[in-house]
């Protein structure tokens, strides 16, 4: 799917790169996540709702049942349920568990060349397939080149420090792999983690959950593909880009 091309004029800060929701969020707490995709959530009104859990990961560290929690209310006949489960509030501050809204923030990050592998962007494409069993998130087309993008959700801080993954993730692991492949054959590549909680100062692979992604990550970035590290401001009024995070490997 196209996003579109890059408006005219001077890239953009990061603070520029926001998206806010278009309905005011539902305030509760969760009761529980079951069957990876569900929640049953105590909205403030008293009524208890069953909620999509936008995320397919093991949200380690970010499903204590009683915490305060924020949904949104999408009324629908095809959808099983009305409500969507949009962050937590886990180590004094907001965490968005919305896997789909990193891959919509960095687009619009390369829209607005918001990040240095963009300053130059003309075109970006999303859901690209770069195989045929495997898509990338993105291909930004640039002035000097196409840049093939993956993008990871983080939402796991230890100590100051964002990890990822959270579960063991061959996934996660095929995207290396695939990028390394196309920084081999001439093109260049890159990984965007977009940390959604503001708790973090720096971000390193979990090695201790997933020694083998932690291991491709050191073997791509030893190849050449970039990685980038962007923390989010993340808000009951919706998700920005705040700034940078050191990356340790």
């Amino acid at each position: 799917m196209k996003v579109g091309k890059p408006a005219p004029g001077p890239t953009a800060s990061l603070e520029q790169v926001r998206l806010d929701f278009p309905e005011p969020l539902l305030p509760g707490r969760l009761v529980r996540r079951f069957k990876r995709f569900l929640a049953e959530v105590d909205l403030a009104d008293g009524r208890r709702v069953l909620a999509h859990c936008p995320n397919s990961g093991s949200m380690l560290g970010c499903q204590d049942e009683g915490a305060p929690v924020y949904v949104s209310h999408h009324p629908a006949a095809n959808r099983r349920t009305a409500h969507t489960w949009e962050m937590i509030h886990i180590g004094g501050g907001w965490v968005g568990i919305n896997t789909a809204l990193p891959n919509r923030l960095v687009a619009l990050a390369a829209q607005r060349r918001a990040l240095p592998c963009f300053a130059d962007a003309l075109e970006v494409r999303r859901e690209v397939k770069v195989s045929p069993h495997s898509r990338l998130d993105l291909l930004v087309r640039r002035e000097q080149g196409p840049l093939y993008v993956e993008v990871k959700n983080v939402t796991l801080v230890r100590e100051g420090r964002a990890l990822f993954p959270d579960a063991v993730t061959t996934r996660g692991a095929k995207h290396l792999e695939e990028l390394m492949a196309l920084k081999a054959a001439g093109q260049e590549a890159a990984m965007v983690y977009l940390v959604q909680r503001g708790d973090a100062d720096s971000f390193a692979p979990a090695a201790a959950i997933d020694p083998t992604y932690a291991r491709l990550l050191a073997q791509a970035l030893a190849a050449g593909v970039e990685a980038w590290v962007v923390q989010a401001s993340v808000s009951p009024q919706g998700v920005g880009l705040w700034r940078l995070l050191p990356l340790e490997v």
